[in-house]
C-alpha cells in the first residue's frame, strides 16, 4: 500500500472510531472507497479493517495519536489535504449523526494540514461548514488537541460489525 493510501485509510478509520462507537454506515463507506474508487490502493479491505479496529483495541487513544503524528509528518500537497479532509467529512457524515467529539477530532486533523487554507476546503468538501473549522472560543490547536482525548473514551469493537452488510445481515 502506498504511504498516501494509508493515510486516507487510517483517516477514515480514525474518524470511523474517534467517537466511541463504530456505525455499520461508517463500515459501509470505507468498504465502498476501497472496493468502487479504489482509494485505499489495492487492498484486502475486510483484512485490513479487522487488523487496524484490533489495533484500536489494543492501543486505545494511542493509535489516533499514531495517526495523528503519520498525518503530521507527510508533506502533502494541497490536492492530497484535500482528499484527507473529504475523507474525514464523508466518514464523520456516514452515519448521520455528527458528535461533537467527531468535530473536534476533524479539528486536530485540521490543525495537522499545512498547506490547504479554511477558504479553499469550505469551497471544495461537500458536507462541510464552518463548526469543522472555526476555532473553539479560548482554545488553540494544543488545547483542542488535550481537550478531545481527555473526553473521549474507545471501547473495544466488535469486530463482527465487519462482517455486515447495511440491512445489518452476515454476509
Amino acid at each position: 500500500m502506498k504511504e498516501f493510501n494509508k493515510v486516507l485509510l487510517l483517516t477514515s478509520v480514525c474518524c470511523m472510531a474517534c467517537d466511541g462507537e463504530i456505525a455499520q454506515e461508517e463500515v459501509d463507506l470505507i468498504k465502498m472507497m476501497a472496493r468502487k474508487k479504489h482509494l485505499f490502493g489495492d487492498i484486502e479491505i475486510d483484512k485490513e479493517l479487522d487488523i487496524l479496529v484490533n489495533e484500536i483495541n489494543i492501543k486505545g487513544k494511542s493509535f489516533l495519536k499514531e495517526y495523528l503524528n503519520i498525518l503530521a509528518e507527510n508533506n502533502l500537497t494541497e490536492e492530497e489535504e484535500l482528499q484527507v479532509v473529504d475523507v474525514a467529512v464523508q466518514t464523520i457524515r456516514a452515519d448521520n449523526c455528527i458528535k461533537y467529539s467527531e468535530i473536534m477530532f476533524f479539528k486536530v486533523i485540521r490543525s495537522n494540514l499545512k498547506v490547504v487554507s479554511d477558504e479553499t476546503i469550505l469551497e471544495k468538501i461537500d458536507g462541510i461548514d464552518e463548526n469543522y473549522i472555526a476555532q473553539d472560543i479560548c482554545n488553540d490547536n494544543l488545547q483542542t488537541y488535550d481537550e478531545y482525548f481527555n473526553s473521549i473514551e474507545l471501547m473495544n469493537f466488535d469486530l463482527s460489525i465487519f462482517n455486515k452488510n447495511a440491512t445489518g445481515t452476515d454476509i
